[in-house]
């Protein structure tokens, strides 16, 4: 049986929201738009989004999950 639970985020630009999970998995990827200024016909359906990542604390595996904000990631 897969287990959905919601999850803390810790830090970073979504600090403090809650989602939720299946499976605890040890990544999360949370994505910004960002706005595409001056952009000419080429650029047609083009979307820009910021990305950060959020890893599993696994020091705290019996409550809740929390994912901590990675700054190092891409």
């Amino acid at each position: 049986m897969t287990v959905r639970e919601s999850a803390l985020l810790v830090g970073g630009p979504a600090d403090g929201l809650r989602v939720t999970v299946t499976g605890r998995p040890r990544v999360l990827q949370v994505t910004y738009p960002c706005a595409v200024e001056g952009a000419g016909p080429e650029a047609s359906g083009v979307r820009v989004e910021a990305l950060h990542v959020y890893r599993l604390d696994q020091g705290a595996p019996d409550g809740p999950p929390r994912y901590g904000y990675d700054p190092a990631s891409p």
